[in-house]
This record gives C-alpha cells, structure tokens and sequence, in this order.
C-alpha cells in the first residue's frame, strides 16, 4: 500500500474503533439510566413483621442507595442528573442506579445524639398544635416557633425559616392540596443529602435577593429578601448552618415510614455522589449515596407529634469541608436522611403525615 492509501486505512480503522466506543458508551448510559423510581419502596418484608425494637436494638431494613459504579464526585459533573419540569416532575435519572442495601438502624430512643457530633438530635417540644395543612398557620405561626426550636437547639444568634414540606404516602397519592400551599409530597425514598459544597452557600446568598414567584416565601415577603443583602458576605463569613426541622404531625406515633438518620461522621467522602436537578433556569444540586458498610443509621421509634427531629443538612464549620480559617471545626457536616420501610410495621398501621420545615443558621 501507498503511505496515503496506509494513512486511510488506518484513519478508517480508529473512526470505526471510536463509533464503536460510543455506541458502547450510549448503551452503557441507557444501562445506567434507571428503571427504578424515587419514589418507590422495596416491598414489605415476606413473613410479616418482625418484633419492635428496644431502645438500642436494631431493625434490619432495606435503603436505596447508588450502586457502586456510579460516578462518585463532591461537586457537579453532568454525568448523574435530571432534569425537573415546571409541575416538578422528573425525567429519566441519567447515571443513577437505585439499588437495594439491607442495613442495621438502630433505634435511637434512650441514646444522646448530637448535632455537632452526629448531624441530628431529638428534641422534646410539646406545644398547641396548628392546622399544618393550612399554608397560612404554617407561615405565619410555625415558622416563627421552629426558629426559636432551632435557636434553642443550637445557641445560634439568628435562625430564619425559608421553606417546607408537608409529606404523606396516602394523601400524595391521592393528590391532596395544602389550603393555600402545594401538593403534599410523598416520603423520599431514596438516602440523600439535601445540599452539596456548591449549593449550600448559593442558597444562602439566594435567600439575600426577592423571592422568586414559586418561592414560599414569597406568600410571606413579598419582593422583601428574607437575609439582608447587605449583611449576607458577613453572614457568610462566620460560621452558619442548614437546618431541617422533621415532626410527625399526627395524633398518633409514627408507625409507619419512618425517617431514617445516617451519623454524620459515618459518611466517607469517598461514598458522595452529585445528583444535578436541571429546571428550566438553574440547576439544583443534592447529594446522593454509594453505600458502605461504616454507615450507622438511626431512628426514632413512634415519633410523636410532641417531639422533633433537628438535623443538618450543611454545617460550614463540618471538619470535612470547613475552611482553614475557620475558628472551630465539628466532626458532622451533614446528615444524610431516607424514609425506610420498618419490618416491625404492624399490619394495617396507620400512613405516616410528617412536616420539615428549613432553616437557615448563623452563630
């Protein structure tokens, strides 16, 4: 062959390796792209319940995690994503793999759990019960009662509540409406962090501007900024913090569906995966999990609607992120968090109504 008819052939043979290469890398993406809903749980343990578990005895239960090929990453890739449409809708979960991981939860009654060690704590906070399927109740009165929860909880200077979700498997499936609110939202099924290093401070600086039309708060300030944006660098220069504010807000204990707590300082970096959540305008960011066998999972057997559940979703002062300047470091940085199904669920158990509201902290 002649050194140009050699260069074809050799050109011809590496563009027929790389469309084959990507074909192999277009199957392999469908291959990721997964069959499993969010939402969806793992089935009822066969035999029926097994017996409830005494303060620091522990269920076996089954979690949804990312399986172990996954793209494992601390900040944004565009390789595990989705893209959420106005009604909030997902699409496909391009790069996930939800899968199934059976792991010990212990129930946490009896035992100390802090936030600054463990990413969560349990408060006793009995208190005249509003109507938390009344947007406006919610707002205006609760709001203000989880901000001095959390300053009580925490010694913070400031807290300030932007946003919350009223969540029941039942009542979202039969599309019930808040009195002036959303939709109520099913359980997440699904072990996750609601916040990564790049969202958590944009959105903070986020709550220094007019609330967007969607935004809860708006209902509340208008085209007011929830944080002064004026005082927002300085905010954010000390140390500050993402708060979730978890209550059962039945009559009754928890029975079903309870909320499943991950320790902070069990979760390796190395385990983090970054879920993008692209909108028509921005793109949101969570964190969600490969699993390993160092997480220690909690709950609080039969939350009652006089308890509440404190836990992080971002610290800045977490050891694992927190800046060099940073006048103290605390071993948990986040929470990781799911909805489980308990095994020892009596049949015919009454469907879980919980509420979170979020907060933002400043010490």
């Amino acid at each position: 062959r002649s050194s140009a008819s050699l260069l074809k052939w050799r050109l011809a043979g590496r563009i027929m390796a790389m469309d084959e290469a990507d074909s192999a890398e277009s199957q392999a993406k469908k291959a990721r792209t997964a069959s499993k809903a969010i939402g969806a749980t793992w089935g009822a343990p066969p035999g029926g319940p097994v017996p409830r578990p005494a303060p620091g005895e522990c269920v076996s239960a089954a979690l949804t995690y990312q399986g172990d090929d996954v793209p494992r990453s601390l900040v944004a890739t565009g390789k595990v994503r989705t893209i959420r449409d106005g009604s909030g809708s997902d699409g496909d979960y391009v790069g996930c793999d939800f899968v199934r991981r059976d792991v010990q939860v212990l129930n946490g009654r009896g035992r100390e759990f802090s936030l600054d060690d463990h990413g969560f704590t349990l408060v006793q906070d009995p208190r005249e019960h509003i109507d938390y399927f009344d947007e406006k109740q919610v707002l205006e009165k609760y709001y203000p009662e989880v901000c001095e929860l959390v300053k009580k909880a925490t010694g913070a200077k400031e807290v300030y509540a932007f946003d919350h979700n009223v969540r029941s498997n039942a009542l979202s499936d039969s599309k019930k409406q808040l009195q002036g609110g959303n939709q109520v939202q099913g359980p997440a099924f699904v072990v996750h962090g609601d916040y990564t290093t790049t969202s958590a401070p944009r959105r903070v600086r986020d709550l220094a501007t007019p609330p967007k039309v969607n935004d809860t708060l708006r209902k509340l300030l208008g085209d007011r900024p929830l944080i002064d944006p004026e005082r927002v660098d300085a905010l954010l220069s000390g140390r500050w913090a993402l708060m979730n504010v978890w209550r059962n807000i039945k009559e009754t204990p928890v029975q079903e569906m309870p909320l499943g707590l991950c320790q902070g300082d069990s979760m390796p970096l190395e385990d983090i995966v970054t879920f993008e959540i692209h909108y028509a305008d921005r793109i949101g960011e969570n964190y969600f999990a490969i699993h390993s066998a160092g997480h220690k999972w909690v709950y609080f057997l039969e939350a009652t609607r006089d308890e509440a559940i404190v836990l992080k979703c971002w610290d800045s002062a977490g050891k694992a992120f927190a800046d060099k300047s940073a006048e103290k470091t605390v071993p948990s940085t986040f929470t990781f968090h799911s909805a489980f199904e308990d095994p020892s669920t009596p049949v015919g158990a009454d469907d879980r109504a919980s509420i979170e509201v979020r907060t933002v902290v400043f010490f």
